[in-house]
């Protein structure tokens, strides 16, 4: 009989399941898309679409033949920093507000006021802004006293809803909580001296438990609603941040991921915080002491999808305006084309913090091109993350290869620039968009004893899995070093003379 972890990344858009075999086999990989309400600014979902997806993906996975006993365990991963009050019998109070909804912006300042913004920093290893749950805690407290009441439980992650269905336990994991504005990162327990000060319950909390650690039991209701079988263990899981950067390999301190989505992100293993300056995101790996220091680039995809639509052939952002893009930046000679540009399309969060900057181009001419203009795109997104790189390395050159995921690594020539950019090996895995749901497997492995830890896990199975490897060229190498020190001074010297929104 083989048996299976059931694994599931429940996101923003899309809620993946993968049946994970104990060789690190992925087998049955289903993908079901979520709804998402945006009306006035607020930014939520329905929490049970969550559950229904879970139910659709198994139904899928039983009428393929898969039985249930032949699921060794179930794990999630899940979008974080959302709140999700819901009643004792686990139906929602009201719909989910999710982590990019910033509506508590007053409370927020209001908080970082009283508590201090380095005294916050030094607690939770972030800043406190409107999109934080705390905030959030106090704005349905002040703006909708009488769903507050009705709350049992405010849940913080979209698999926690999940596991409270499947299991009828409050749960959620360190990763998540971290991004709360409520944790204390060191300890990583509740911060309840501030709930009390701020009169929020926090029994109302769920309990924190490690990635790996069994939450509960499938109940015989979730049994009959999912198929999976009465008594079916169900791990804790971890969000989604934690969960991809455990699926990207990076487990142990000092290494580095990157991700190229529609925005994008670096993210870095530590013992310790980066100063509060560096403008990081702080959250707790799955591994006890680890850190995972994130510094989120608001322009990535997006800013590749601009470059498309303005400047290839075609303008309907197909495929096949992305293959003409493709091929034009394919052709451009790089070493003589000098043009620069400052992808801050949509302001910018790091490495630097300014929602005022804007895009710009450097070195046009006469004989520019669009086919030059579009390769100087990419090569600008590639400079960002080189530079944000280099701020939470201390400027250190990478030791590793860099792993790259996401969207964007599905152009080969903007993989290859940024292996040329960076000066090392850049591995693009396979399925990666299953990464997610495959770190969080990874505590099902612990969990059953066929590893002992996360690094263990990322040695056996992910350094060697299925990759696109692209090698540096040494001469264009050099070449981009030159070039991405005329880049760094792009912004310094045009960001008195952007216009205020």
């Amino acid at each position: 009989m083989m048996g299976y972890i059931a694994a599931f990344d429940i996101g923003t858009t899309n809620t993946k399941g993968v049946l994970v075999d104990k060789h690190g086999g992925l087998h049955q990989e289903q993908d079901v898309p979520m709804h998402t309400l945006l009306q006035g600014g607020w930014i939520e979902q329905h929490p049970e679409q969550w559950l229904e997806a879970v139910c659709t993906i198994a139904d899928v996975w039983w009428s393929s033949g898969i039985r249930a006993h032949d699921i060794e365990l179930i794990t999630f991963s899940g979008q974080m920093q959302d709140i999700i009050p819901i009643r004792a019998d686990g139906l929602p109070v009201r719909p989910a507000i999710l982590y990019s909804d910033g509506r508590a912006a007053e409370q927020a300042a209001r908080m970082n006021q009283e508590l201090g913004h380095e005294g916050i920093f030094q607690v939770t290893g972030n800043a406190l802004d409107g999109t934080s749950p705390l905030a959030k805690l106090l704005w349905m407290q002040e703006r909708e006293a009488e769903l507050d009441v009705k709350t049992a439980w405010y849940l913080i992650s979209s698999k926690d809803y999940v596991i409270y269905h499947l299991t009828g336990q409050a749960v959620t994991d360190a990763t998540t909580a971290a991004t709360t504005g409520m944790m204390n990162l060191h300890i990583r327990e509740w911060e309840t001296a501030w709930l009390s000060r701020y009169a929020l319950d926090a029994k109302k909390l769920p309990p924190i438990l490690a990635p790996e650690a069994i939450a509960g039991e499938v109940h015989p209701e979730a049994a009959r609603m999912t198929g999976f079988r009465v008594g079916t263990k169900v791990l804790c899981g971890i969000g989604d941040a934690g969960a991809t950067t455990i699926g990207a390999g990076v487990t142990a301190p000092g290494e580095m991921y990157g991700y190229i989505g529609t925005t994008g992100w670096i993210g870095m293993t530590s013992n310790q915080k980066l100063p509060a300056e560096s403008r990081v995101f702080h959250l707790a790996h799955a591994a006890d002491g680890v850190l995972i220091a994130v510094a989120p680039l608001l322009n990535a995809g997006n800013a590749h999808q601009w470059a498309v639509t303005t400047f290839s052939e075609g303008t309907d952002g197909s495929n096949s305006a992305y293959q003409a893009f493709e091929e034009a930046v394919r052709a451009v000679n790089r070493f003589e084309n000098h043009v620069l540009f400052l992808p801050y399309l949509n302001g910018e969060r790091s490495p630097i913090q300014d929602q005022q900057a804007t895009g710009c181009f450097i070195g046009l001419k006469q004989a520019t091109t669009k086919a030059m203009m579009g390769c100087a795109v990419l090569e600008g997104v590639a400079f960002a993350m080189k530079q944000v790189q280099q701020q939470l390395g201390d400027g250190n050159a990478l030791q590793k290869p860099l792993v790259l995921i996401g969207g964007g690594t599905k152009s080969p020539v903007w993989c290859q620039m940024i292996a040329d950019i960076f000066g090392v090996q850049v591995r693009v895995p396979q399925d990666s968009q299953y990464l997610p749901a495959l770190g969080a497997a990874s505590g099902g492995f612990i969990a059953l004893g066929w590893v002992s830890s996360y690094t263990e896990f990322a040695d056996q199975y992910l350094s060697r899995a299925a990759a696109e490897v692209y090698t540096p060229d040494d001469a264009l190498h050099a070449h981009y070093q030159r070039k991405f020190e005329r880049y760094k001074n792009i912004y310094p010297s045009v960001k008195n003379l952007f216009i205020e929104n």
